[in-house]
């Protein structure tokens, strides 16, 4: 059986930690590719968001060297509603003797149950959860207690020391059946808020995207006036 990663996303835009969230991914469960599916432009988020096909040619660019990458127009093309359950069924219908992996962040855990069909997507696929950080939160409090400074392994320590509503969701999720796994992924300070807005200060985004993004965000005038935008 083929092992199909399925990491779906605005990508808005597509960054460094994403990458190594799919490379870990695939790396640690053995998967044969991982689909960057970028997602449509969803109607409670226009404002500082690129339409999908300029989205689209930051992901072609930034997984063009890697053969186990793939970018994705399957949502791009899909008329009407985006949903996953349909991105999972149509991956499956196209990849036969496949299992499908949908990688998702640990933040997205307590709103699984929302999603649309989510019985049918859990029945579907395997779930590859992604730890988030809560830098902020965390590194308020480090420093309101000891007054000092603290690197991502500390913070993830202080975040892992305490229950979280995501933790409360894996596990009410495998106690309901649902095939999920933890992501061993060294987690990065990147988001694509952030890039945004430095964009749109002139800062440079280099090494935070690859390469290749960076030059196509700079030559096309991306994000240049988007100094206050949604995540």
């Amino acid at each position: 059986m083929r092992e199909i990663g399925l990491f779906c996303g605005t990508f808005n835009p597509i960054h460094m930690g994403h990458l190594l969230i799919a490379e870990c991914s695939r790396d640690q469960f053995n998967l044969d590719k991982v689909l960057f599916v970028t997602s449509p432009e969803p109607p409670h988020r226009k404002i500082g968001l690129l339409p999908g096909e300029d989205r689209h040619k930051l992901v072609q660019a930034a997984v063009a060297s890697n053969s186990n990458f793939e970018a994705s127009r399957l949502e791009l093309e899909r008329p009407g509603p985006s949903y996953t359950v349909d991105t999972v069924k149509q991956v499956l219908a196209q990849e036969k003797n496949t299992r499908v992996n949908l990688i998702i962040g640990g933040d997205n855990l307590p709103f699984l149950k929302d999603w649309h069909n989510s019985d049918q997507l859990l029945s579907l696929c395997r779930l590859l959860v992604v730890p988030r950080l809560r830098y902020l939160s965390d590194v308020q409090a480090a420093n309101a207690n000891l007054n000092s400074n603290y690197s991502p392994d500390v913070v993830q320590t202080i975040t892992q020391s305490q229950p979280t509503q995501s933790q409360q969701a894996r596990q009410d999720l495998q106690h309901a059946g649902a095939d999920l796994c933890i992501v061993d992924f060294p987690g990065i300070a990147i988001s694509a808020s952030n890039i945004r807005k430095r964009v749109s200060l002139g800062k440079t985004v280099l090494y935070m995207v690859p390469p290749e993004v960076a030059k196509i965000i700079q030559n096309r005038g991306f994000y240049k006036d988007n100094a206050t935008v949604p995540k």
